[in-house]
């Protein structure tokens, strides 16, 4: 049987250009990162299953990648009730329960409150489609261990000035509140069970408009009266008649704090952009994660029509690894693949000021030592120099290695002194 030497479904191979560019925006994110004060940790790929199962995560819990046991543990000849009789781990689905267990487990010697980076691949079984991956990298930032809206607006403009950093602008940082949404929830009637599918169709209403979230929620069966004062609300909303300042006086039981507070949040974040990008207030934005406790926000541009990065508060998480202690916490993860996709449609070159050199030689030369010095000589922080044994087909080997981004050549005879680059066109 021939075995098949493509990916593995839903995962890619890269080649030397697209890695090099990865690296070079995950560099970028990172020094961006760090430059507010934001400390790198790393978290096992791995998580016990169940941590991973009683997380609220969402969909992404019904696309665990799970880890058959082995080797004593795996016991097929007993009786097997449910699949989690044989598997004992499973891959991350995201960075931030990770990052919820680590806090837990190393709490006691981190600061607080802990402003970290984490950076890695997450899985999810999703179906495999343009743009969608089993595996993929993600960028986050969090902080842990205070309330204080200055954390959302750090969060807003680290993740925000980041961006600017690769080239995007005129993007919109949409904002809203968990706290918001549950209180419109229960202001049209919906019960408690039907809270989490009536958000996710409200998530929607950019998409659908309110006429497609009426015809979700008719199929999801809730009563006309709730659909009724829903679809009122949402068109009050879209011609104008709400706004974040006077939204209690059209939703009861929201707390005058929640208010002032994201509102204290979008007009700082928004002034500290500069007119690079805007922040704003967007009812319809809801976020898919069940963990989110308080405001919420997107990245989101017209001209790219999806999001570049989104996060939000999520207070009780930690605190169901410690029992005891409750730790506010609150993150903002970068789409580092949807991002990648469109620095490659626009032909960006992150790495433009290195100069990539190939100096092309015959390994038979008795003046190897003096070419070995005078490479390393020219090596430097902006200068990569590669030797290459030169082949047969000269024309055929420059193609190669311009493919691998090698930008000029030479050819070694025996007097390194007299090396002279030719550019790769």
């Amino acid at each position: 049987m021939q075995v098949s030497t493509k990916p593995v479904k839903g995962t890619r191979d890269f080649d030397p250009i697209d890695a090099a560019l990865r690296e070079h925006v995950k560099d970028v994110i990172l020094q961006s990162y760090r430059s507010f004060g934001f400390n790198q940790i790393e978290t096992p790929v791995m998580e016990n299953i169940d941590i991973l199962q009683n997380a609220e995560g969402g969909e992404n819990l019904s696309m665990l990648f799970k880890v058959l046991k082995r080797g004593e543990k795996l016991k097929l000849d007993g009786p097997i009730a449910h699949e989690n009789d044989l598997v004992d781990y499973g891959l991350r689905f995201d960075l931030t329960l990770p990052l919820a267990r680590f806090y837990a487990n190393n709490h006691a010697h981190l600061p607080r409150p802990f402003k970290t980076i984490q950076m890695g691949y997450v899985w999810r079984a999703e179906r495999s489609q343009k743009g969608r991956y089993r595996q993929f990298f993600q960028c986050d930032i969090d902080y842990l261990g205070t309330a204080a809206p200055s954390v959302e607006i750090e969060l807003i403009t680290a993740s925000a000035s980041t961006l600017t950093k690769l080239g995007f602008n005129d993007f919109t940082v949409r904002v809203n509140d968990r706290r918001i949404l549950e209180a419109l929830a229960t202001h049209c009637g919906v019960a408690d069970k039907d809270v989490a599918g009536v958000l996710v169709t409200l998530d929607k209403l950019d998409k659908i408009g309110v006429d497609g979230i009426v015809k979700e929620l008719q199929k999801k069966q809730l009563s006309e009266q709730s659909i009724e004062k829903l679809t009122s609300f949402l068109n009050a909303y879209i011609n104008g008649e709400v706004e974040l300042g006077t939204i209690r006086s059209h939703i009861s039981g929201i707390e005058e704090q929640v208010i002032s507070e994201l509102t204290q949040i979008i007009n700082t974040a928004d002034s500290l952009a500069k007119n690079q990008y805007q922040v704003a207030f967007d009812l319809s934005l809801v976020r898919g994660m069940g963990y989110y406790t308080g405001p919420i926000f997107e990245v989101a541009s017209k001209e790219f029509g999806s999001s570049l990065a989104g996060g939000g508060r999520y207070d009780n998480m930690i605190g169901k690894f410690l029992k005891s202690t409750s730790v506010p916490a609150c993150g903002f993860s970068i789409g580092f693949e949807r991002i990648l996709s469109i620095l490659q449609d626009r032909n960006f070159k992150g790495d433009s000021v290195r100069t990539r050199s190939a100096i092309l030689y015959d390994p038979r030369s008795t003046e190897l030592p003096e070419l070995f010095a005078k490479a390393a000589s020219l090596r430097s922080a902006e200068h990569d120099v590669s030797l290459e044994i030169r082949q047969k087909n000269l024309k055929q080997q420059l193609e190669a290695l311009k493919k691998v981004g090698v930008t000029q050549f030479c050819n070694f005879t025996e007097d390194a002194s007299s090396l002279e680059f030719k550019a790769l066109e």
